[in-house]
């Protein structure tokens, strides 16, 4: 975009505005046009966006710089999605450990409070070494698509190991709410088909973050002392860490 800093009255900043307000909008690259050199002082805006020029340009330069911001933004599109390519994993497109850490790092106390969600996919060794590793595969992604039905696209989702799931639900307070959908979460997976025609299984923990508290990865290991408690009870189910309990295994 060309944005001239002499449009009438705020016209610029309207402009600006707007392009921040919109994240769609965020990657396009901002060229703006000043009287001259010797006024910036009065056009702050101008430092704002990604390069300036004076009216008084040759059309040549004109049409390097604009084809130097489009490079830069091309370059810096190729370089995201390398970045999202190295945080994902390549089986089910969920985030990996990588990606997780990353995710979690991004959160803010305005996602406050959340359900850290740890699954475990039970005996998928079994199923690989009876089966084949394409059915343990087809388990893996079938999983990975149950997760993105049964939460919203603006939770985390995270393939967190082999067998490990971990799903981050912000924003949620209400335990009978949290412990009914981990346990719809499990009872839903029930319904996948193994080759021989029995059903898969998994089981789940969950750890809470109130709105007060720190974020931490102390949480995945909560909700993994949690998931252990369901798997020493009974495979397919859905347990809530509480204060007291190990949260090492």
């Amino acid at each position: 975009m060309i944005l001239s800093m002499t449009l009438p009255g705020d016209g610029a900043a309207s402009v600006l505005k707007a392009l921040r307000q919109e994240p769609a909008l965020w990657q396009i690259p901002v060229l703006a046009t000043i009287p001259s050199g010797d006024k910036m002082e009065e056009l702050p805006l101008a430092l704002e966006t990604d390069d300036f020029l004076c009216k008084c340009h040759p059309l040549f330069d004109l049409h390097r710089r604009v084809q130097r911001l489009v490079d830069i933004a091309s370059f810096r599109r190729r370089e995201s999605i390398l970045q999202d390519e190295a945080n994902r994993d390549p089986l089910t497109g969920l985030l990996n450990r990588r990606g997780l850490q990353a995710a979690m790092a991004s959160l803010s106390e305005g996602d406050l409070p959340l359900a850290v969600c740890l699954f475990d996919l039970d005996d998928l060794k079994k199923v690989n070494d009876t089966h084949g590793h394409d059915a343990g595969d087809r388990m893996l992604r079938a999983f990975a698509d149950l997760l993105r039905r049964q939460t919203r696209a603006e939770d985390i989702h995270c393939r967190y190991g082999g067998d490990e799931f971990v799903v981050i639900l912000k924003q949620i307070s209400s335990l009978e709410t949290i412990l009914r959908k981990g346990g719809n979460i499990c009872q839903a997976f029930h319904g996948f088909q193994l080759p021989d025609g029995s059903c898969a299984t998994c089981s789940g923990g969950i750890a809470l973050c109130g709105s007060h508290e720190k974020l931490s990865e102390e949480l995945i290991s909560r909700a993994d002392a949690a998931l252990y408690q369901a798997k020493q009870g009974h495979k397919g189910t859905c347990c809530l860490w509480k204060a007291g309990e190990k949260t090492e295994r």
